[in-house]
């Protein structure tokens, strides 16, 4: 399967960014090109949307790198991602703002899963660049192998 990269910007609370208008205030008054440093992958990665097919990511035995940038239209669909294993990184950029209320990315049903923290960057302005990988181990690959069986009423082996 091609490599999935989730990229996410939300405040300290775990708010996405997009929901929040005080954490819009400061993006704004913040604003650098480029701040997370993550064009150059927008440019080589294939987007991913809301309107991604997850059997699609499944069966795909390509080197693809697929990229997906969290907000409140892709909230959903990420959260089904994270539910099928399907995630490899996670790119999570954290700036200084409470938002008191909005929309969550991650979901209180998602199942456990281990992520090893590759890299972690501290900006001037107070935000946080932290990356997280998850090994591909074949129990991963089998997780991924049963649910399609479970979906397509196959047995996995």
């Amino acid at each position: 399967m091609g490599k999935v990269v989730l990229f996410a910007v939300l405040t300290m609370d775990g708010c996405l960014a997009d929901t929040s208008g005080e954490a819009q205030k400061w993006l704004v008054k913040t604003d650098t090109p480029d701040r997370f440093g993550i064009a150059a992958m927008k440019e080589t990665a294939r987007p991913l949307s809301e309107y991604t097919s997850l059997t699609m990511l499944v069966l795909d035995k390509s080197d693809t790198t697929y990229f997906i940038e969290a907000n409140t239209t892709t909230a959903n669909i990420i959260n089904g991602m994270a539910r099928m294993h399907l995630l490899d990184e996670i790119i999570l950029c954290t700036i200084p703002v409470i938002a008191g209320n909005g929309c969550r990315l991650f979901l209180g049903d998602l199942p456990e899963s281990e992520w090893m923290r590759n890299e972690i960057k501290s900006y001037k302005d107070g935000s946080l660049k932290t990356v997280y990988r998850k090994g591909s181990d074949t129990k991963t690959q089998k997780k991924r192998l049963s649910i399609l069986a479970r979906l397509f009423g196959k047995s996995s082996s």
